[in-house]
């Protein structure tokens, strides 16, 4: 579906604004400045969050903005001494968690919930792996945005297992996904919306969202497709 030119601009006023507050996340002009400050989202890091929900009438974009970039401290980030106004340096935070609680120090129920969240979560804009883990909890992308998922969903399922579902830390790992890459998020919720869909983990983390909403097959929306091992034994 051809986005509107207003839609558009919506993409390049919010990819803008997370530029200004996360010290150039990613390279894109700074001209906007402050005129972008009204697009910043008001979502909160709140465990009890299972989908982002989206306001009804008035501008798509900016109300896909309002419910998908976070801002402020999550539950979890006084703890961490991370914020989503600062991606940057609590990016690097979160990457160090993955080196610092290896898998091997998971129970097996916290392997398992680690498995089932990092394997339905990419980097997708940016690395081609079909997930940050495989289904045995082995590295599938070593970057840093992989790393900050992998660290994130151990530090909450360990620390933090009955705060957390398994689809709540999802949400979690979704909102820094967002501030990662907001124009490339905020574009497949667009489309999600304009489409009849809830903006749930399972429809942003899918990778071949916008193709199957182009080819008007909304039925497989949300299916992982990954394999089941990489690489050999």
């Amino acid at each position: 579906m051809a986005m509107k030119h207003w839609e558009i601009l919506g993409l390049i006023l919010v990819s803008a604004l997370v530029v200004f507050n996360s010290l150039q996340v990613i390279s894109v002009s700074a001209a906007l400045g402050e005129k972008a400050f009204p697009f910043l989202g008001g979502s909160s890091g709140s465990s009890s969050q299972s989908s982002f929900k989206v306001k009804s009438g008035g501008d798509v974009v900016q109300n896909v903005i309002a419910a998908m970039i976070p801002s402020g401290t999550p539950e979890y980030g006084s703890e961490l001494s991370v914020s989503f106004d600062d991606p940057i340096n609590s990016l690097n935070t979160l990457a160090k968690l993955d080196r610092q609680i290896p898998v091997s120090q998971l129970s097996a129920d916290e392997k398992a919930r680690f498995i089932n969240i990092t394997t339905r979560i990419s980097c997708e804009f940016c690395c081609g792996a079909p997930a940050v883990t495989d289904q045995n909890g082995r590295d599938l992308c070593g970057c840093s945005h992989a790393q900050s998922f992998r660290g994130l969903a151990k530090y909450l399922v360990k620390n933090h297992p009955k705060e957390y579902s398994d689809e709540q830390v999802l949400v979690q790992l979704t909102k820094w996904k967002a501030l990662y890459y907001p124009k490339n998020m905020v574009e497949k919720g667009v489309a999600a919306v304009e489409n009849g869909l809830e903006l749930t983990p399972a429809v942003l983390n899918d990778p071949n969202l916008l193709k199957k909403l182009k080819s008007g097959d909304t039925s497989k929306v949300g299916d992982a497709n990954l394999p089941t091992m990489v690489g050999g034994c």
